[in-house]
């Protein structure tokens, strides 16, 4: 054992808890945290649902604390459905926190993750700039948005922030909101279908990274929309959504740190087990801001995904 271990035990174990194991925006985190808890002497699982449902990620906090795991930090899909399982997890004496989605009313110890508020806002702000650029800015607009699941804390507060910053300049009326419950097969699906079906878009704001993951040969009739000047914004910043900006699929990409989420998760989680005072309950990481002045340089640093 290292002289950072958390206790003399080989048994200490941290679980991870992603809304999903189908969305591979969470193997970033993954893999930090996977790199990090090497460094204590802990063991660290990583268990998910295979799609983002509530009911299954609730038998998995369940099933954690009937086996008195010593850390759960888990990203919420629906907060108020998990809080009561959190508050029992603490009352066990299990170490609780978030990541990527918080549940602030719970007792949990902290969250790490993006201010999501904020990362919405900042696409709005982006979203903005580019009418502005298009001369567009005091037009009556409409928009299509795309959530993963609309329980979800995290994709709300994006959605709030982003409806908040264009409120204080542009005229817009939201037509709809499709659900793609964190599916990226779905989300191209639920995307071209409305493209097709519907005149009239002017706006679409994605918060998550789904739809501009999926194969650009997937949606014709989106990428026909953006020719013909529909304009477009997402949150994430991943190889593959840098790809399909670069090739006309989105003007702007605000992007989140998974890795910063998974190293920091795991190092307050450790803190929190050796007893240590974290000082604060919210520890938020950057954002990252792509659009065509800097597709190409993002795309040196970024690591390609092998998608199937």
């Amino acid at each position: 054992m290292t002289a950072n271990a958390v206790s003399k035990s080989k048994d200490t174990i941290i679980t991870i808890v992603p809304k999903s194991l189908n969305n591979p925006v969470f193997l970033e985190a993954k893999e930090e945290a996977e790199r990090t808890v090497q460094k204590y002497g802990a063991k660290l699982e990583w268990l998910g649902p295979m799609n983002t449902k509530s009911e299954e990620q609730e038998k998995i906090i369940e099933g954690l604390i009937r086996r008195k795991v010593d850390g759960i930090i888990v990203s919420c899909i629906a907060p108020e459905r998990l809080s009561p399982l959190i508050n029992k997890a603490v009352d066990a004496g299990i170490k609780v926190a978030t990541f990527d989605s918080d549940c602030p009313n719970s007792k949990r110890l902290f969250y790490v993750g993006t201010n999501n508020y904020d990362i919405g806002r900042a696409s709005g702000l982006q979203m903005l700039k580019i009418l502005k650029e298009k001369g567009r800015l005091h037009e009556p607009l409409r928009a299509l948005v795309m959530t993963g699941s609309r329980d979800s804390l995290n994709l709300n507060q994006r959605l709030k922030g982003f409806q908040d910053a264009l409120a204080e300049s542009a005229n817009i009326n939201y037509q709809a909101v499709l659900e793609c419950n964190d599916d990226l097969t779905l989300a191209g699906e639920l995307l071209e279908t409305y493209i097709r079906t519907h005149d009239g878009i002017d706006l679409f704001f994605s918060t998550g990274g789904w739809p501009l993951i999926a194969p650009l040969d997937a949606l014709p009739k989106y990428k026909q929309w953006r020719e013909e000047g529909g304009l477009a914004v997402a949150i994430d910043t991943f190889y593959p959504m840098i790809t399909a900006a670069k090739n006309g699929m989105a003007d702007s990409l605000v992007g989140q740190d998974f890795t910063m989420m998974g190293r920091w998760s795991v190092e307050h989680m450790i803190e929190a087990m050796k007893g240590e005072l974290l000082g604060q309950t919210e520890f938020y990481t950057d954002l990252e801001y792509a659009d065509r002045s800097n597709f190409d340089k993002l795309l040196q640093r970024k690591e390609p995904w092998e998608i199937k």
